[in-house]
């Protein structure tokens, strides 16, 4: 919990004290004049936290709050969802964590890339995969222009990768960004892609990932294009991702700036 704050002006006034004590000579008091009565000391009220939905974890020790935007329907489920070992080799093994499933999202999933706020013990990632955490900061702080997904997404690359944006939310950090991942040198199947964000709590106890599937309407003339060529797969879907850069946030469903508004709400609160 956060100790309260002390106002900067009862600071002012403990530090000119101490230093008329210091100097040892007295300071006749000042009387006010009829018309100028002394001004009062309005007390600074403690800061709360803002979050219109504050769901609890018991199991995992902290509640995780936010406040739903306009443009994003309000539908959740939660749980608490035990570890997950490895079963493909793109998999990461998952600690226990707490998720809250965006059901009118979720297209009825309830796995790992259902679109999700999910919340991690950040020492319960390290233990199980080292890397994780300093990938993330390493983007944060400008090192590498590699974004590591986790919860890790199916796919052995990123076909997409754009629109990268550091976010902070309520008591951390972190970046979002749109993604796809293939096994294949295949064209666009769909319009779809990954809004996935990472973060991490300022006292880096807790790991944030939020994850939701947007549209790009405006992708639909590369959907199904005849690629034959390495070559060709390249320059098309460097012209994709140049367009998914270009493109504003309104032009996504969801819109993108209601998603990044929902990041921006998210609060971790121990117990």
């Amino acid at each position: 919990m956060m100790n309260p704050r002390i106002p900067a002006l009862a600071i002012l006034i403990a530090a000119l004290v101490l230093s008329g004590c210091v100097g040892g000579a007295s300071t006749p008091a000042v009387e006010p004049s009829a018309g100028n009565p002394p001004a009062e000391i309005e007390s600074i009220p403690k800061s709360e936290p803002e979050a219109e939905n504050i769901f609890m974890f018991d199991e995992m020790g902290f509640a995780v709050g936010f406040s739903f935007p306009d443009g994003i329907e309000q539908a959740v489920s939660t749980s608490v969802v035990g570890v997950h070992e490895a079963a493909l080799p793109f998999e990461l093994p998952y600690p226990a964590h707490a998720r809250i499933l965006f059901t009118a999202y979720s297209g009825g999933l309830e796995d790992i890339p259902a679109a999700g706020l999910r919340v991690f013990r950040a020492d319960e990632i390290n233990a199980l995969e080292a890397g994780v955490l300093d990938s993330l900061n390493a983007v944060l702080e400008g090192q590498v222009d590699h974004h590591t997904d986790f919860p890790r997404l199916a796919g052995a690359g990123s076909i997409i990768d754009a629109q990268l944006k550091p976010l902070a939310f309520q008591n951390g950090n972190g970046y979002r960004y749109l993604l796809t991942k293939s096994f294949s040198a295949d064209p666009l199947a769909s319009t779809g892609m990954t809004y996935m964000y990472q973060g991490l709590t300022r006292d880096e106890k807790y790991f944030v990932s939020f994850i939701v599937n947007v549209d790009a309407p405006f992708l639909a003339e590369f959907v199904g294009q005849p690629l034959t060529t390495g070559e060709e797969f390249e320059v098309y879907y460097q012209d994709i991702n140049a367009r998914i850069e270009a493109a504003s946030g309104d032009q996504f469903a969801p819109q993108l700036t209601a998603l990044d508004e929902l990041v921006s709400s998210i609060i971790v609160l121990e117990r």
